[in-house]
């Protein structure tokens, strides 16, 4: 315990005042003195203290490997592109209801506007997050991952299905992306095919149905 209070630079005191208010935090002890033995005793860390060090490992791997995607996801956006036509659509949401089964947790949200989506999650991702009913969050959708179709011919069964209208369209090559209106200030991205825009006959002030599935939500606290 000597050396690695050297090695933090901080005291020997302080280094076990650390380790017992851990101790006493956790539901189990993290770190025990053994007394005897040829080497006259020592200090080791507990097997669940091990168990918790390698979900850390995880969890920070995770959270690393969804970094990277957003970082690329944002570096392919072309400057003249406004804000509006991201390719994540980026809402503000308060948690209203969460639901956990075993290590899945569903999550029930009121966007700004009204309008309600679902998503889910690892219990994992909602301890380290600290979420809980009330939490604001911002629900981030990709493009790719949101259909549209006219709200009388809607027969499709994803979680999210949200009543908009087009406020603007941006054709490149065979990629249209549309830019929906949730609310005043709130806005979903959908990049769909020339093709099925063209079949949908689609315009500016149509009003649309914008669907995506629960799993294509990820939550980031308010303030990330």
């Amino acid at each position: 315990m000597a050396k690695a209070a050297k090695v933090s630079s901080i005291s020997y005191k302080t280094a076990w005042n650390w380790i017992d208010k851990m101790n006493v935090l956790s539901p189990s002890s993290l770190v025990e003195k053994v007394s005897g033995g040829k080497d006259g005793g020592g200090t080791i860390i507990t097997s669940y203290a091990i168990e918790l060090i390698g979900i850390y490992h995880e969890v920070e791997a995770l959270h690393q490997k969804h970094l990277e995607g957003l970082q690329a996801s944002f570096s392919c956006l072309e400057d003249d592109i406004t804000q509006k036509t991201f390719s994540f659509s980026r809402l503000a949401a308060e948690i209203c209801e969460i639901n956990i089964n075993d290590n899945n947790v569903e999550y029930t949200l009121q966007l700004k506007g009204g309008l309600g989506v679902i998503a889910y999650s690892n219990s994992i991702f909602k301890k380290v997050n600290k979420l809980e009913v009330g939490s604001n969050v911002f629900v981030l959708v990709e493009s790719d991952a949101v259909s549209v179709s006219k709200i009388e011919k809607v027969d499709i069964s994803s979680r999210n299905r949200l009543q908009t209208k087009i406020s603007d369209i941006l054709i490149k090559d065979k990629d249209v992306l549309l830019t929906l209106m949730l609310s005043e200030d709130q806005y979903l991205t959908s990049r769909i095919t020339l093709k099925s825009f063209q079949n949908l006959q689609l315009e500016i002030g149509n009003d649309v149905m914008a669907m995506f599935k629960a799993y294509n939500v990820t939550l980031l606290k308010n303030g990330e």
